[in-house]
C-alpha cells in the first residue's frame, strides 16, 4: 500500500493520472538577455491561450515549440510555430505521451508514453509524422521524467519506493541507479556532456548536483532556495527558478547566492512551474498555473 501511495502522489503532482483532468496552465514565452550571469527578460507573450492543460516546454530550431497539451480525453506532443502561431500535433497516438525532448542533432523527440495497460517508458518520435515511435529503454520503467544529452546518454526519475534516478543509454544496455529521493526536474548542462538534478536531503533541504556521466560521480552545484519550484539552465550556464511570483537567477562563476530577475506580479499568483530556454539564449519558456 506504501509503494502504491508513493506512485499516486508522484503521478499526482505530475499530472499523469488519467482519472482526473491535470491542472490548467499555460506558457508564457519571453524575450531573454543574458551578459555575465545578468538576465532580463521582456515582451512575454501567451501562446497557448487557452482552457485546459499545456506544459512540459522545450524548444526545437530556436523558433518552435513543442509541449504536452491534455485535449479529448488524453495528453499529446504539440509543435507550435512562434513565428506563424501555426501548431499541429506533433503525437497522435491512442496512448498518452508527456515530456518531450528533442534529441540534439536530429529532427527527433523523446517522450514518456503512457500506454493503455499503464506502462510509462521512453520512446523516440520523428517530427516527419511518417515513422513509427520507437522504444528507446525496454526495461527502465516507469520513467516520469529524463534529459537526453547528444551521445544518447539519458537521464531519468523513474517512479518507485523510493524514487530513483536512473542513468542509461539508448544504445547500449545498461542502466545504473545514481541515487534516490529526486525531484522531477532533470537537465542536460548546456555546453557539456553532463546532466543537473535535484536531491532532498535528510535534513529537508534540496540540492542541485552535476552529474558526470563519464563518471558516474555527481557534486553539489547550489542549494534550491526554500519553496522554489522546477528551474531550467541557460545557455550560459545559469540556473533559474521560480519562488511564489519571483524569478531567481544563479551562476556558479558570478554569484554566491541567488538573485532576483523579476518579479512577475498578480497574474503568476497561482504559481510558476516549468521552465525552458531555447538554443540561441534568446527565448525563455515559463508555465504559469491558472
Amino acid at each position: 500500500m506504501k509503494y502504491l501511495f508513493v506512485i499516486y502522489m508522484a503521478l499526482s503532482f505530475s499530472g499523469l493520472l488519467l482519472a482526473q483532468s491535470p491542472p490548467s496552465t499555460d506558457i508564457y514565452v519571453y524575450e531573454l538577455k543574458e551578459k555575465k550571469g545578468k538576465i532580463s527578460i521582456t515582451k512575454g507573450e501567451n501562446v497557448t491561450r487557452r482552457d485546459g492543460y499545456d506544459n512540459q516546454p522545450f524548444f526545437y530550431r530556436n523558433d518552435y515549440l513543442l509541449y504536452s497539451s491534455y485535449r479529448n480525453g488524453q495528453t499529446d506532443i504539440y509543435a507550435k510555430d512562434l513565428y506563424t502561431g501555426e501548431e499541429q500535433a506533433a503525437t497522435n497516438t491512442p496512448e498518452s505521451e508527456y515530456s518531450p525532448h528533442v534529441i540534439p542533432g536530429f529532427d527527433t523527440f523523446a517522450a514518456v508514453r503512457q500506454d493503455k495497460d499503464g506502462r510509462q517508458r521512453l520512446w523516440l518520435y520523428h517530427l516527419n509524422g511518417k515513422t513509427k515511435p520507437e522504444l528507446i529503454l525496454e526495461k527502465v520503467e516507469p520513467v516520469g521524467y529524463f534529459a537526453y544529452n547528444k551521445h544518447n546518454d539519458v537521464l531519468a526519475f523513474v517512479l518507485g519506493e523510493p524514487i530513483t534516478l536512473v542513468s542509461a543509454n539508448a544504445m547500449k544496455v545498461y542502466d545504473n541507479i545514481v541515487t534516490s529521493n529526486v525531484g522531477r526536474t532533470i537537465k542536460v548542462i548546456p555546453g557539456t556532456d553532463d546532466f543537473a538534478f535535484e536531491r532532498t536531503e535528510e535534513d529537508g533541504s534540496v540540492i542541485i548536483y552535476n552529474y558526470a556521466v563519464s563518471s558516474g560521480e555527481f557534486q553539489k552545484i547550489v542549494s534550491k532556495p526554500a519553496n522554489a519550484n522546477d528551474w531550467c539552465i541557460t545557455q550560459e550556464g545559469t540556473f533559474i527558478t521560480s519562488v511564489d511570483t519571483k524569478l531567481l537567477a544563479y551562476n556558479p562563476k558570478h554569484h554566491s547566492d541567488w538573485q532576483e530577475i523579476e518579479d512577475l506580479g498578480e497574474f503568476a499568483k497561482n504559481g510558476i512551474s516549468r521552465m525552458a530556454v531555447n538554443q540561441d539564449n534568446k527565448r525563455i519558456a515559463i508555465v504559469i498555473n491558472n
